[in-house]
């Protein structure tokens, strides 16, 4: 691959673009861990728990770090080509110029019982990844629809991507992401991904706008649910899928949100093969 030309067309769009910037975009800062101390307390006032750790002030990060400044903890490994992987969240509490070091607490949004077993997994070597610009996320999920759009195309479905907003004088705005069309049967598809403070659930959520009395996705307004697993596995071809009925009216069904049951609970458990998730398009798509 001439990767000389693939940088002139990843940056035509931008003018003159020095590598530095893209990689800073693209690229969260690894940050070594300078210690851990994994007692575990709770936070006084809150509702959960806590362990501490510091990072030292180094030249490529020392601008990142303020209190209130987060990132996730990923295994060494991740820098000699493994899998990347979230163990824990880290957030920067206190910044100490003087001693070159910044301190900080290590979370999951779980349970005791989870931030326990992080710990376990967290080794001193491991780093502290912080995306300088906020562009990370954005990233990964248009890399998440892309990969959607190549695996369904594959299976043979004509796939169309849905406008983010439509003009009033044109029609009404689509809810969903997708319309995945095959022999004639055509579903709409909404893309998400997992709960980011606990990855064992799936995160089901739309802007609480015009006709949304929740921020929880309404069931009628697609036909499919695609979870992005990647904040699990490391794999951006991961998926998970389900079909947008409530569980009280078919067995392979979503919870209804507690107080709207026109709406999808928010954080349903997402584990394929449990009933609700499917590993394949055409696992779910013949389900009624």
């Amino acid at each position: 691959m001439d990767y000389e030309d693939l940088f002139r067309r990843l940056t035509r769009r931008y003018g003159t673009v020095e590598p530095e910037a893209l990689e800073a975009i693209m690229s969260p800062v690894l940050v070594p861990i300078r210690s851990l101390d994994t007692s575990i307390i709770k936070v006084p006032g809150q509702s959960h728990y806590r362990a501490s750790f510091t990072v030292e002030l180094l030249p490529k990060s020392r601008g990142l770090m303020q209190p209130g400044r987060t990132g996730k903890f990923v295994p060494a490994a991740f820098m000699t080509g493994g899998a990347w992987r979230e163990i824990a969240k880290g957030r920067i509490l206190e910044v100490r110029p003087a001693e070159g070091l910044a301190l900080g607490e290590i979370y999951t949004g779980g349970s005791l019982g989870e931030l326990t077993l992080a710990l376990e997994q967290l080794a001193p070597e491991d780093f502290l990844e912080i995306d300088q610009f906020g562009a990370a996320a954005k990233i990964l999920s248009a890399l998440v629809e892309s990969e959607l759009v190549r695996i369904a195309s594959e299976a043979g479905y004509v796939v169309t991507r849905m406008p983010e907003d439509t003009a009033r004088h044109i029609g009404a705005y689509y809810y969903y992401d997708f319309r995945f069309e095959r022999d004639g049967v055509a579903k709409r598809v909404e893309v998400k991904s997992l709960w980011g403070t606990q990855t064992k659930y799936a995160r089901l959520i739309h802007g609480k706008g015009k006709g949304y009395l929740t921020s929880s996705c309404k069931f009628a307004t697609q036909d499919l649910f695609a979870v992005s697993l990647f904040l699990r596995t490391g794999n951006i071809s991961d998926f998970a899928f389900a079909r947008s009925v409530p569980r009280d009216e078919k067995p392979y069904g979503l919870p209804r949100a507690s107080k709207h049951p026109d709406y999808v609970h928010q954080n349903p458990v997402c584990q394929v093969g449990d009933g609700t998730w499917f590993a394949t398009i055409d696992d779910v798509w013949g389900l009624e």
